[in-house]
Formats: structure tokens, C-alpha cells, sequence
């Protein structure tokens, strides 16, 4: 994918995202996030598109969009949908080298910026359905980048949650992505790191199926379809234990 793809997914899953914060109430508690409540989630997602919008503001010099830290519930659609737009219009207006600061020293690139966003908007996305019964599938491209950048992830400073055990045993992962190409992945989980290769290798664990299924399972959410799982399944919780996403 590039910028402009992941542009174009962080519109449509914002859209879907409002889309499920309208449907109310905003009270009903969200089962993926158990801390929030649909508007907890609707007030994190909002921080966090005024946050980045701002960051590529300062890249480019472009103004920054007046934003408030909160709103009411009554007015928490608007006011989300108005810090999507903004966030949206951002990413479109800055080339994706334009150099911009990131908790990612490696990329300080607006190209950074439009790729956390498109993720961290489609699992919250998943999270707000979930709220309200069964999630839409997060799109082939987009979930297999998805799976790419959590590696990403892992190397960083900022791995989500999880504690790195360093005495663990060395265990594999295979993820084997049924409907896009390429889509398999190996994941070695050492006793000091996480090393992955876009291979296809026997794991101690293989999970196939779509490729969206294997994201959510890597983000601990439910899937829409069948993962089929050949192997030892405590692998996966040892993923878990490096990688929690919340």
C-alpha cells in the first residue's frame, strides 16, 4: 500500500467507525476494550486523529485545526467526525516523505503517520462494531499491511503492552493468509527477540485462513470467519505476552 491507499482507508474506516458511534448508546460497554464504553472509545479515537493531524501540521507548516480535548456525549458524533475530517485532509495535503516526528526514530515520515493511523483506526473500527453485534472484516490489503507494521511494532521502543520474557523458549509461528498474495509469515519468538520472514515454513503453531481473521487474532479480537489451526496453540499466547493491543 501507499500514502494515498492508507489516505483512503483511514476515511472509509473512520466513516464505519462514526458510523457505529451514531448507532448508540453511547454507554454500552465496549467487549474488546473492556475500559471503555462506546464513548470512551469514540473520545480516544478522537485524541488521537486531532494528535496526528497536528503532527503533520508541523511537518508542513500547514495551520493547525483548532481542537478541544473533549466534548459532551451529546455532541461526541460531530465533534469525532470533524477530527476524522480534519485528520484525513492532513494526510492527503502532506507528501508522505515530508519529515515529521514520530515515537518511531528509524521513520520520522508522514508516511509513518499514515500507516499507524490506518491500522490503529481499523482495529478501534472492529472494537466500536463489536460494541453493537458482529464486525465487518477489515479489507485484504489493508489487514496484510496491518499484520507488516505490528513487526514494526515489535522493534520499536513502544511495543504495545505485552511483557518480553527473556527466558522464554524459542517457538514459531506460521500465519498462511488465504485470500491475498503474498500473505504468509514466519514468526520466530527467541529467547531476546521477535525476528519475522515472509516465508512459508512448518511453525509450532500455523493459523490460516483470511487475512483480516489472522490480524484480529493477532490483536486478541474475535474473528469474522474460520482460522483454521494446525500445531501448538500456547504459541500464540507466548505472541500475546509481547504483543497486547488495547
Amino acid at each position: 500500500m501507499d500514502h494515498g491507499d492508507r489516505a483512503d482507508a483511514v476515511e472509509r474506516e473512520l466513516a464505519a467507525l462514526v458510523a457505529a458511534v451514531a448507532a448508540g448508546p453511547l454507554d454500552a460497554r465496549v467487549p474488546t476494550c473492556p475500559e471503555f464504553a462506546v464513548d470512551d472509545l469514540a473520545q480516544h479515537v478522537g485524541e488521537f486523529c486531532g494528535f496526528w493531524s497536528h503532527v503533520l501540521c508541523e511537518g508542513t507548516g500547514r495551520p493547525k485545526t483548532p481542537f478541544t480535548d473533549g466534548a459532551g456525549a451529546e455532541d461526541r458524533v460531530a465533534w469525532l467526525e470533524g477530527l476524522g475530517e480534519s485528520l484525513v485532509g492532513e494526510l492527503r495535503a502532506t507528501p508522505p516523505e515530508t519529515e515529521v516526528w514520530t515515537w518511531y526514530p528509524p521513520d520520522q515520515s508522514a508516511a509513518f503517520v499514515g500507516r499507524r493511523c490506518s491500522h490503529e483506526l481499523s482495529v478501534h473500527r472492529v472494537d466500536a462494531q463489536l460494541a453493537r453485534g458482529p464486525a465487518d472484516p477489515v479489507e485484504a490489503a489493508l489487514a496484510a499491511d496491518g499484520i507488516d507494521e505490528i513487526f514494526v511494532l515489535l522493534h520499536s521502543d513502544r511495543a504495545p503492552g505485552g511483557t518480553d520474557h527473556h527466558d522464554r523458549q524459542v517457538q514459531t509461528l506460521h500465519l498462511h493468509g488465504t485470500d491475498h498474495e503474498p500473505a504468509e509469515w514466519l514468526i520466530t519468538l527467541g529467547d531476546d527477540a521477535v525476528r519475522v520472514e515472509r516465508e512459508h515454513a512448518k511453525g509450532d503453531l500455523a493459523l490460516k485462513g483470511a487475512v483480516s481473521d489472522l490480524e484480529m487474532l493477532l490483536y486478541q479480537r474475535p474473528t469474522a470467519g474460520t482460522v483454521e489451526r494446525f500445531g501448538d496453540e500456547s504459541v500464540l499466547d507466548a505472541f500475546h505476552r509481547v504483543f497486547t493491543f488495547v
